[in-house]
């Protein structure tokens, strides 16, 4: 401001001065401007993504529950030439009868089935209720919720008629990591505080001088899901000799062949259970390499048991947790605290793009984003609690009417379970962003105002009035409230898409949230489909700095274009 009157007190001056031209004074002008808008740039910094560039990208392949084999074709298919990938494409669509259904959300015919069976199963139980009006029945029920797979506070009953298993729900983003390291050409010796070159998978500018001389390789490349829902990591080891982590075909990180290998101090075992699985396995310490960065000294969960038949038929050999330290079990410091430890990315941040029909053209972005993948600006939103990646829902509605009280109880207030001091008829509403959710999700009697009012029905007959946008209401890192307004193409899934009769069910699923960490919604894929997200840690790296970003995703054949010319494929 005493910028300003400076200026203005000189500008007043020149026009006194008749030697001053119109000239001057269009140049004055340009300079206030120009301090403006550095003033209002340095403040929307704290509001907005700077736009700055990731220093790597890593290709996620998007497991949609239909098997190996087609997985497999898909990641053939990508890495074939785009030239041809989008001949095949065409001759595809001109061959096909165009329906309406293509244009809502598509899921594998799987996960589809999945979701159809979840929500009969809650109809019978609503019913089951209604007639019984059995407590203890409906209790049992509310352990069920997919946010609980990977971190052991629960696991549902599998004998109860509403829970449905985990694999036959949840898609898996899964990308290729390193792990450990060892000396190559083999027998190779270093002199002594000799630096030698890491050369990773992929790793591009290498010549064939360096690879013959000694250098450091992983120990093992592992295909890891990356979840925003849970903290620890897990990869499948020598450890397993038996079940689906020791089946052919299957990577397993070797602890004795790596040099880099340490024993914690404390030898414990960790274990979890989710859905129908569980994993457990001793603690390790050793380096992991995505790209040109390393994670060193991570502590991480060695996978000597796995249990379930989900593992078998899920092509992954372990699980990179993205959450926050006050979830992870033991104490142990995070994959992505690691990253804030160790400087390894520039910008304490990563990102992902979930194209909408393409499962093996997935990405994420680390320490930074690529214009090519949003449209406008990155907005960001502060995490209210460093537990899940929780934003501070404000309201939801379907069309003009507000639904969101109808997470509270009947009487109105919430108990989150820590004692009478902590009950409240204003808690803060959480929307948890969840890459590890397939679909939206509600409980209690939202769930059922939800599925009343979206009711599933033929895709050709659904319009504006009868399944009205979905607006989520966020609290942005500016203080003012965001709306996020979903058409119907976007939360309702068609269950065959190519045919005349195809159905379309809402993409919603019900989860509880733990009561200590709700009341909320989770935000699963479908909604990350829409909207590149950007998760923050901030400057410093704090729990406290944490904040989301969002800008409408871009899925035109440029981003397509632009992920295989940023992944070398």
């Amino acid at each position: 401001l005493e910028l300003l009157a400076s200026f203005h007190s000189q500008i007043s001056v020149w026009l006194q001065n008749s030697k001053v031209n119109m000239w001057h004074l269009a140049l004055a002008l340009l300079a206030v401007t120009r301090i403006v808008d550095a003033g209002r740039s340095g403040e929307l910094d704290d509001f907005y993504h700077e736009g700055h560039q990731a220093l790597h990208v890593t290709r996620l392949h998007r497991y949609e529950q239909n098997g190996i084999a087609s997985f497999l074709e898909e990641e053939e298919r990508w890495l074939a030439s785009h030239k041809e990938a989008s001949a095949s494409n065409e001759k595809l669509r001109i061959g096909r009868r165009s329906s309406k259904a293509e244009n809502f959300i598509r899921v594998s015919p799987q996960q589809a089935d999945a979701l159809h069976q979840h929500h009969q199963s809650f109809l019978q139980v609503s019913q089951a209720e209604i007639l019984t009006s059995n407590s203890h029945f409906k209790a049992t029920l509310r352990h069920e919720g997919q946010v609980l797979r990977y971190h052991g506070l629960g696991h549902p009953d599998e004998k109860h008629p509403a829970v449905v298993r985990l694999k036959d729900l949840q898609s898996q983003y899964t990308c290729k990591i390193g792990v450990g390291s060892v000396l190559q050409p083999a027998n190779c010796k270093p002199s002594k505080g000799e630096s030698l070159l890491y050369i990773g998978e992929g790793s591009e500018g290498v010549t064939e001088a360096q690879k013959k001389a000694c250098h450091v390789r992983d120990q093992s490349s592992v295909r890891v899901v990356l979840d925003s829902g849970s903290s620890n990591m897990w990869v499948a080891s020598d450890q397993c000799t038996s079940g689906p982590c020791a089946m052919e075909g299957r990577s397993r990180y070797n602890h004795t062949l790596s040099r880099t290998f340490e024993q914690p101090d404390d030898n414990s075992v960790l274990q979890i259970e989710f859905g129908t699985g569980k994993l457990s396995g001793m603690k390790a310490i050793d380096d992991f390499h995505i790209g040109p960065f390393t994670v060193y000294k991570q502590t991480f969960g060695m996978i000597a048991e796995e249990d379930g038949r989900v593992f078998q038929e899920v092509p992954f050999e372990g699980i990179l947790g993205l959450a926050f330290k006050s979830m992870a079990a033991s104490g142990i410091v995070p994959f992505v605290d690691g990253i804030i430890a160790d400087k390894a990315i520039g910008k304490n941040e990563f990102a992902f793009y979930f194209s909408r029909d393409s499962a093996p053209g997935n990405a994420v972005f680390w320490g930074g984003v690529d214009p090519a993948f949003y449209k406008g600006d990155i907005e960001f939103f502060p995490v209210i609690e460093a537990y899940y990646w929780s934003l501070e829902l404000v309201d939801f509605k379907i069309g003009d009417k507000t639904l969101l009280s109808l997470l509270l109880p009947e009487d109105g207030v919430w108990d989150p379970g820590l004692g009478p001091s902590k009950r409240t008829r204003n808690p803060k509403f959480k929307a948890i962003v969840d890459t590890g959710t397939t679909f939206f999700t509600a409980q209690g009697a939202l769930y059922d105002e939800v599925m009343k009012k979206l009711a599933a029905s033929p895709c050709d007959s659904i319009t504006e009035e009868t399944h009205p946008p979905i607006t989520y209401t966020l609290k942005s890192s500016s203080g003012e409230n965001r709306e996020f307004s979903i058409g119907n193409k976007q939360y309702m899934l068609s269950s065959n898409p190519d045919g005349a009769d195809a159905q379309c069910s809402p993409a919603f699923m019900h989860v509880d949230v733990p009561k200590a960490h709700g009341p909320g919604l989770v935000l699963g894929e479908v909604f990350l489909r829409i909207y590149f997200s950007v998760f923050d840690r901030g400057e410093n790296g704090k729990p406290e700095e944490a904040r989301i970003g969002f800008a409408l995703a871009n899925h035109d054949e440029k981003a397509k274009r632009r992920l295989k010319e940023l992944t070398g494929e």
